[in-house]
């Protein structure tokens, strides 16, 4: 495909983009605890500017301290922010990419805890998920907060940006307003829709004074809030055809509030999902419209664009993954691009410190990750191929050492091929052919089914020795039977060739064992999941948790959560929950899911000989697949 309408120039009010590819605004966290730009920021956005995009929107920006919806979210609060900014959009210009930058205050999407003061909101109505009771704005307070935004729409023009863009969205202050969901007030700025709109249309008449008519300004809007009493498609239209008389330049179409489930599409949605929302708005308005909702593929946005569902296309958490897809795409080098797994591990990230992602260990680490020559290349010898040990042997073998990896099976990836079996998550297994591709491209010796040994290291004589040999499924002594009724493991469950029988237990509900019920109910199985804590899959992001609940209670798995498995028989579990103890019987299969460790028997064996040795991913720690990357990438870094 030529990408036609994708590369083709596109005008946004005065400003002239290369190409019609967005990096939409997306939180990093890099921000010092003033909400300063930091360098880490700059490495951050240079990289992903140097990637093909013709529009970078940045992250989210607190127009006051009052505002802040998280500890170190970017400020545009006072004039002293302004040469951080402008060293930024010096660095973007520099790679010939626009920048609008958005700002926003988050209203009751916050807490006191953040913001240091109390929380403001249109009414006294708690978030839903923040919990947290707002105070209701003054009308005063309101326009205060209208002059807040103006002048921080000024700061951006002053930085020497090519536009700002107002959020309006995902349930933070001006989106509520707009929502009958958040806003119950009864003076002018609340009730029907022309009166919920008044304090977004008085900010955005505001800003569109203080920054003139030839500075771009973009509107963020939710297309559909999708939450019950919120705005629906139908109130987003019209919504959208009110502010676009007050002249704004381009709607930015997201959905949902923050951190509800469709706020970030996950693998269990198609590509392209949200883009209907796009499309709907486009149908009432004049002016261009960018859309939102996975896409990771440069083919499918070629295709919104040919359909008319948008004028741009965002590709937000694609970037993250992989800062150059759009030029590699371009460029016909599709088996080098590093697939977004939409696994929603950024997002669970930023709930407890800055933004890192699943398949890119160089995420917020541009500087540090950059590849420097070895200067003395070595013989190294990595033993397992799963993600760790493949990226260790991928980043060794491109700073020159001599690197050969060994595998015990026949197939490289380790667990991740295991995790890649479950419905719907088959992309995982992108990971596994793009590493495999470079190592080789990379001429790596890729040596299958060989178990090493520690004579066999004798005899190979490495400089460095990489122990990447995963973990094995943990089975706790302290439950009676466990080990004497022929429990499955996760590997076993999920194999083509099991036999399970009709009626399976599946013990250990968090992410794999609720996975592996979602797999075995596809099937036609009869499943129960037992659980001991007081939900399933609560060590996997929200996103996934609520989607893969849905799916087990609409096929009609038995989920039995606050419930302890305390002794296995042969079909039989007893379980100990709040009605006291009680036989499960009938059962054809057990599978148990209940954690893992690391087997590193080879490292224990190996720890005697005078051998550099290094012990990675789960070998070392049972961990998610961006720990393994990290760990295979820094070791292979500091050879």
């Amino acid at each position: 495909m030529g990408y036609e309408n994708l590369l083709s120039p596109y005008q946004i009010g005065t400003m002239t983009l290369g190409n019609r590819m967005v990096m939409p605004p997306m939180q990093t966290s890099y921000a010092d605890s003033k909400g300063f730009i930091t360098d880490r920021q700059i490495d951050y956005y240079g990289e992903r500017a140097k990637g093909g995009v013709g529009l970078i929107i940045f992250e989210h920006t607190g127009i006051s301290t009052q505002g802040k919806a998280s500890g170190n979210m970017t400020l545009i609060s006072t004039d002293a922010h302004i040469p951080g900014f402008a060293k930024l959009i010096d660095t973007l210009h520099n790679e010939g990419v626009k920048i609008v930058v958005q700002i926003n205050h988050a209203g009751r999407q916050t807490s006191s805890k953040t913001t240091g003061i109390p929380i403001v909101a249109p009414s006294a109505i708690p978030d839903p998920v923040q919990k947290e009771m707002p105070r209701e704005l003054s009308v005063d307070e309101i326009h205060g907060i209208v002059d807040a935004f103006a002048q921080a729409a000024l700061r951006v023009k002053k930085s020497g940006a090519d536009g700002v863009e107002i959020h309006m969205a995902h349930g933070y202050l001006l989106g509520e307003f707009l929502s009958p969901f958040a806003n119950k007030r009864k003076d002018e700025y609340g009730g029907d829709l022309q009166r919920r709109t008044k304090a977004p249309v008085e900010v955005l008449r505001a800003v569109r004074k203080e920054v003139g008519p030839d500075f771009a300004i973009i509107c963020r809007l939710s297309g559909d809030e999708f939450v019950e009493g919120g705005n629906g498609l139908e109130n987003s239209k019209k919504i959208a055809e009110i502010l676009e008389k007050e002249g704004v330049d381009l709607f930015d179409i997201s959905a949902a509030l923050g951190g509800r489930p469709f706020n970030q599409l996950t693998y269990y949605a198609d590509e392209g999902a949200l883009f209907y929302l796009a499309q709907g708005i486009k149908s009432v308005v004049h002016i261009p419209v960018v859309g939102v909702g996975r896409v990771i593929r440069l083919d499918v946005a070629e295709r919104i664009l040919q359909e008319g569902k948008a004028d741009l296309v965002a590709l937000g958490r694609t970037l993250i993954a992989d800062p150059f897809m759009p030029r590699k795409m371009i460029d016909g080098k599709v088996e080098d691009v590093v697939c977004c797994i939409s696994c929603n591990r950024c997002l669970q990230s930023l709930a407890t410190g800055p933004l890192t992602c699943a398949v890119n260990p160089e995420v917020g680490r541009e500087k540090e990750t950059r590849l420097i020559p070895a200067s003395k290349p070595k013989k190294v010898l990595v033993i397992g191929g799963g993600p760790s040990g493949m990226k260790a042997a991928e980043i060794a073998a491109r700073r020159g050492h001599q690197v050969t990896l060994y595998e015990r099976s026949q197939n490289l990836g380790g667990a991740l091929r295991l995790a890649a079996t479950p419905p719907k998550k088959e992309i995982m297994l992108t990971i596994i052919d793009y590493l495999q591709r470079q190592l080789i491209q990379l001429q790596v010796p890729l040596i299958m089914n060989q178990e090493v040994s520690p004579r066999m290291v004798d005899e190979i004589k490495p400089d460095v020795v990489i122990v990447a040999t995963g973990a094995r499924p943990y089975l706790p002594a302290g439950i009676k039977g466990i080990r004497n009724v022929g429990v499955l493991t996760p590997e076993q469950a999920l194999s083509e060739t099991a036999n399970l029988g009709q009626k399976v237990a599946v013990v250990g509900a968090g992410g794999i064992g609720a996975e592996i019920a979602d797999y075995l109910s596809e099937r036609g199985k009869d499943v129960t999941l037992i659980e001991m804590r007081t939900d399933i899959a609560m060590d996997i992001p929200s996103h996934l948790q609520y989607h893969l609940l849905k799916r087990l209670r609409e096929k009609d798995v038995r989920i039995l959560t606050s419930t302890r498995a305390i002794e296995f028989r042969r079909g039989t579990i007893t379980i100990q929950d709040g009605m006291g103890k009680r036989p499960l019987r009938g059962f054809d299969s057990i599978v148990t899911a209940l954690g893992a460790k690391s087997d590193d028997r080879i490292a224990r064996a190996l720890k005697a000989k005078k051998i550099k040795l290094y012990t990675i991913g789960d070998a070392k720690e049972p961990g998610e697949i961006r720990e393994a990357l990290t760990d295979g990438e820094n070791v292979a870094l500091r050879l």
